[in-house]
Formats: structure tokens, C-alpha cells, sequence
């Protein structure tokens, strides 16, 4: 009885490792597949899988990319470990790629889920809403945004539409980064702002959706009233205004040539002949102050030598208070007015000699002369300080330069010209000088600029 209870332990045992030994080998688990949905022609493209076996036997894989690329098992990595492919496809298209994985001992897993990958260019998405302030004003520089991501990566341009007014490209930005443009409103209202994108290829977005903005008018700055003072004996204008309510900066004009201040004072220290002041706030513009310091010119003015025997040829000229040159005859009752005299005895062959020279008690200026060495009218612009004499004798052709005065020293209230004698005739009784002369209005500025 003993040994057959024996017999029959052994033979159980004998069994079980016979059918232990014989358990079924069972396949890796389905593949995890990770990577790209999209992408360019010929670009590579990463995937990544995994797998792992039940009995933690080595795996193999193969990859079905979709194409006519050949299907091979690769060689064998470790139960889990993560495995790297790149693949790139010449053509556009839509391609399916999955995978499948198998142990050393040749069970092979069911394939997995496929990912879906369109091949070919794609346009940027359709940006968001453009973001910026609500409520502008006419004149002002104000910044909107946009925004947008390009399927392939790509950088990108943006395009706004101010309500149609549809601006230039701008660009380019990183996919997914921000695109900043400053717009300046001149039209009131209420506008809906959009924006779209481009890429390098030109594919090109939908329109975002518009942002509704209000645009209000800034009225422009009241006109600035303009002082003159000049310094420096006449060598410098200075220009000086109350502030204008809004106003943020001044801009000074001279000859066409724009400066642009804050300050309220602004010195001018060359000749020039307009001159203007305006006040802006932001880009909205005021009325402009003009100062016309080009001379007042007066041509063909004829005089004669006092050696003239006919009383009614004039011998002597003076300025009126719009600067006009007038000649006169040398009247009591004219005597007053004049400032030079043609004096063709005292200076040979004529000079001009300051009236007040002559001792007449009706006429007690102090007016001067100088050659300015020069026979271009046009080109002397700029009056010397000293070198003046009350007696000058006089050439054809020559350039002088006046000084108007009542006393030895310069003020502001006195006037200066330039003077051209064109020409000198001889008339038998009197030598008939002709001149061309221009007379500043500005009070002490020593400029006559008339080119």
C-alpha cells in the first residue's frame, strides 16, 4: 500500500513539470505610437514606440509608413524600451503609419492605432482676434497686436485691415509669436479692425475676426503769437511764444528746413527769409505764425548828383516805414525824410553822404555805408558790425551795405540794407546813378537774405 502511494506522488510530480514546461509563449503587447500628424514635402519626420512582453523577451519591430517604403523587422531592443524613426515623404499626400512588434520567439503583436500624416504646404491658422485699445483718437500712434501659429512651424507675416484700409505686410514673427504695428486714425467712428497671415510661400490665412474700436477727432493747437527780439547786435533772432493749451511740441520752420522743440524760446543764427511756428499735439497740427524776414526790394531807383541844375531831378533817397526806397528832392519840406545824398562835388566821381551830414537842422541821422566787397546782390545775406563810414564814394556794379541810425551805437531799432549800384550815367549837367536796394523791416537784424 506504501508503494503505490509512493508511485503515485512521483507520477503527479512528473505531470506537472510536463505541463509547465509546455506553457504557451504569448505575443508582446500593441505598440505605442507617438509623432507628427503634419508635414513639408522631403522634410524628416520623428516617430516614436514601444512595446512590452509578457515573458520580457526582446522585441523587434516593423513600421508600415504608408508609402512604397519596403516593411522590415528591425533588430531586437529590451522589453520597454522606447524606440526612434524618422521617415520623410517626397510628395504630398495623405499617409497611414502603424506599427507592429515580436518577441525572440516570433509572436507578433497586433498593429497599432494608425496616425493619420498630411503631407504637403498649409497656409497659417487663422489669427485671433487682433487685441488693442478700444477707444483712440484721431492724430495719435496707437499699437495693436496679433497672433497666430503656422501648422508646419513656419515663421509668418501679418496684414491688418483698418477698416478698409488695408496696410503692408509686416513681418516676419516666429509661429506662435507675438506681431506688434502702430496705426494712426484720421477718420472718426466706429471700425472693426482685422488681421490675417502669410508664410514665405504666400499660403495665406482667413481674416480674424474683427476687434470694434471708436475713433474720436483731437483738435489741433491754438496758433502760437510770435515775439522777435534780436541779439547779438542783429547777428541772432530770438523767437519766443506763450504755451498753447494741448500743445506737446512746436515745430519751427526756416527756409523749409523743420526743428522740433518743447521749449517755448527758440534762437534762429542765420539769415533766412520765412520763418514759422506751429504747435502740434501728437500728430495734429496748428495754425502757423509766419515771420517774413525776406527785404522789401526796390529796383531802378534813380538818382542824381546835387551838382544837377534841374530842381525837380531827384538827388536823394530815404525808406519809408514799409521799407520802400523813395527818392527825393532835396526840399526843406523833403529834407526830413531823406537819408542819403548823391554828392557828386564833395566825392568823385559820386558818393553817397549820410543827410544828416549836411547840417540841415531838420535831419540829424547817423547813417553809414560799407563796401561789402562783393558784386552779387543776391548772395550777401549778412550785414558786418563796424567798418561803416557816413561818407562812402560809390562804384558800378558794387554791393553796399546801409546802415539806417539815429545815434553811434547799434539798437533795435535800427534798420539795415543792402544796396547795388546797377549802373552810372554821365547826363551832361549831373551824374544819374541807378540802384537796386533792399531794406529789412525787422528792427536791428542785421540779415537780408532774398535768394
Amino acid at each position: 500500500m506504501r508503494r503505490t502511494t509512493v508511485l503515485f506522488v512521483v507520477c503527479g510530480l512528473t505531470l506537472a513539470v510536463f505541463f509547465t514546461g509546455c506553457k504557451k509563449n504569448r505575443p508582446p503587447a500593441v505598440p505605442q505610437l507617438s509623432g507628427p500628424t503634419l508635414g513639408k514635402p522631403a522634410a524628416t519626420l520623428t516617430y516614436t514606440f514601444s512595446s512590452s512582453d509578457p515573458e520580457n523577451q526582446e522585441i523587434a519591430y516593423t513600421v508600415a509608413w504608408g508609402d512604397t517604403s519596403a516593411v522590415e523587422w528591425s533588430s531586437t531592443y529590451a522589453s520597454g524600451q522606447q524606440v526612434t524613426r524618422t521617415h520623410s515623404y517626397p510628395d504630398s499626400g495623405v499617409y497611414h503609419v502603424k506599427v507592429k512588434a515580436r518577441d525572440t520567439q516570433e509572436a507578433e503583436s497586433e498593429w497599432s492605432d494608425s496616425i493619420v500624416v498630411s503631407i504637403g504646404f498649409r497656409p497659417p491658422n487663422q489669427p485671433g482676434k487682433p487685441s488693442g485699445p478700444a477707444s483712440c483718437t484721431t492724430g495719435i500712434a496707437y499699437t495693436f497686436t496679433a497672433k497666430t501659429t503656422h501648422p508646419l512651424g513656419d515663421s509668418v507675416w501679418f496684414q491688418f485691415d483698418w477698416s478698409g484700409a488695408v496696410g503692408n505686410w509686416g513681418g516676419p514673427v516666429a509661429s506662435d509669436s507675438q506681431f506688434l504695428e502702430q496705426h494712426v486714425f484720421d477718420s472718426v467712428g466706429t471700425f472693426g479692425i482685422m488681421v490675417r497671415a502669410k508664410d514665405a510661400r504666400g499660403g495665406t490665412s482667413a481674416w480674424s475676426e474683427p476687434l470694434n474700436i471708436s475713433i474720436t477727432r483731437v483738435e489741433p493747437p491754438a496758433k502760437p503769437v510770435v515775439s522777435l527780439t534780436p541779439l547779438s547786435e542783429g547777428a541772432v533772432l530770438r523767437l519766443t511764444w506763450h504755451p498753447v493749451q494741448l500743445a506737446d511740441s512746436y515745430h519751427v520752420t526756416i527756409d523749409g528746413s523743420a526743428a522740433k522743440t518743447t521749449d517755448t524760446i527758440f534762437d534762429v543764427g542765420s539769415p533766412a527769409r520765412q520763418i514759422s511756428v506751429c504747435a502740434y499735439h501728437a500728430t495734429a497740427k496748428g495754425d502757423e505764425s509766419y515771420i517774413d524776414l525776406t527785404p522789401v526790394v526796390s529796383e531802378g531807383i534813380a538818382v542824381y548828383g546835387i551838382s544837377d541844375p534841374n530842381q525837380w531831378d531827384p538827388c536823394g533817397f530815404g525808406f519809408t516805414t514799409d521799407g520802400m526806397c523813395t527818392v527825393y528832392m532835396l526840399t526843406d519840406a523833403n529834407k526830413p525824410y531823406v537819408d542819403f545824398v548823391a554828392d557828386d562835388q564833395s566825392i568823385s566821381p559820386i558818393g553817397l553822404i549820410n543827410a544828416g551830414d549836411y547840417g540841415w537842422p531838420q535831419n540829424t541821422k547817423v547813417n553809414t555805408l560799407m563796401d561789402a566787397g562783393t558784386t552779387d546782390f543776391d548772395g550777401f545775406d549778412f550785414a558786418a558790425s563796424t567798418g561803416y563810414s557816413t561818407q562812402l564814394a560809390i562804384q558800378i556794379d558794387h554791393v553796399y551795405a546801409l546802415w539806417l541810425s539815429d545815434s553811434w551805437q547799434w539798437t533795435p531799432y535800427d534798420h539795415f540794407c543792402k544796396m547795388k549800384v546797377i549802373s552810372m550815367q554821365n547826363t551832361g549837367n549831373a551824374i544819374k546813378v541807378t540802384l537796386e536796394v533792399g531794406y529789412q523791416k525787422v528792427g536791428g537784424m542785421r540779415w537780408f537774405k532774398t535768394n
